[in-house]
């Protein structure tokens, strides 16, 4: 009888102390397999931003907040991918909200606006918002670019991993987008991770089925001002997949030929 309290004593300390698990059966080569074997998934997607600084000219506080949510659906081996994307912002008393479809065949990605079809450019931002398909090949390179830890837990396992913001910037491919979108300003822009973090949770195959990206970030803009004007940001995120390799339905709408792009709607 002592023995088996023993033995019982042991494995109770074992699991309290997380020991249990560390030595996993699933490696990063079968979980990059496993994203590598994912043809058609749907997703849904939440995400929110807070953002402020001092204006220079001004010296007041501005705020802004935006949250979103996309759902959709893609198949890789046809190119396809289809969902709608609503985003709402708030900022100096305003409040603003889109609720656009979206459609993606290969390259070519599509935003529905007041029921007119617009083309976006690969370097927008929106164009990695609406290709939702873009989280799992961002789960691919960070395995691919970070050492991680996978863990067991009761139902199958995970990984979380310290990012930088360029680190996060290079797994999601957006750097020709912040190169563009930071040359046009006159001085430099320089950015200091406070906090930043990923964690993944996968099947016991190593199919990922849950994402979280936290970042916590400032960014300091010189030469618009005499001082240089600092932008703390925090940027928050959950993926989720399902009916991954299940059939799906994606069909072009109507209305995608010969269509505008999307920055002559504010021309």
């Amino acid at each position: 009888m002592r023995r088996v309290m023993a033995l019982l004593l042991v494995g109770l300390i074992a699991l309290a102390s997380g020991c249990i698990g560390e030595n996993v059966d699933l490696t990063k080569e079968k979980v990059l397999n496993a994203i590598e074997n994912i043809e058609t998934a749907k997703y849904g997607q939440n995400f929110s931003m807070t953002m402020h600084f001092v204006d220079p000219g001004t010296n007041k506080t501005v705020n802004i907040t935006m949250s979103g949510r996309v759902i959709g659906m893609f198949n890789k081996t046809a190119g396809l991918e289809k969902g709608n994307m609503s985003i709402k912002t708030h900022t100096m008393g305003m409040d603003i909200n889109f609720d656009w479809p979206y459609f993606v065949n290969g390259t070519s990605t599509y935003i529905n606006v007041d029921g007119k079809w617009y083309r976006v450019s690969s370097n927008d931002t929106i164009y990695s918002q609406a290709k939702g398909s873009l989280n799992v090949a961002y789960i691919e390179n960070l395995l691919k670019r970070k050492n991680v830890t996978i863990k067991k837990l009761a139902s199958g396992y995970a990984f979380r991993v310290n990012i930088t913001f360029w680190e996060f910037v290079n797994a999601t491919n957006q750097t020709s987008y912040l190169n563009e979108a930071w040359g046009t300003l006159p001085g430099n822009v320089t950015v200091d991770t406070k906090s930043g973090w990923v964690e993944v949770h996968l099947r016991d195959d190593g199919t990922p089925v849950f994402m979280e990206t936290y970042m916590d970030i400032v960014m300091t803009i010189t030469a618009i001002s005499e001082e240089p004007v600092g932008v703390r940001m925090t940027v928050h995120e959950e993926v989720r997949l399902s009916d991954v390799n299940k059939p799906v339905h994606i069909a072009a709408p109507n209305g995608i030929e010969n269509v505008s792009n999307f920055d002559e709607m504010f021309w």
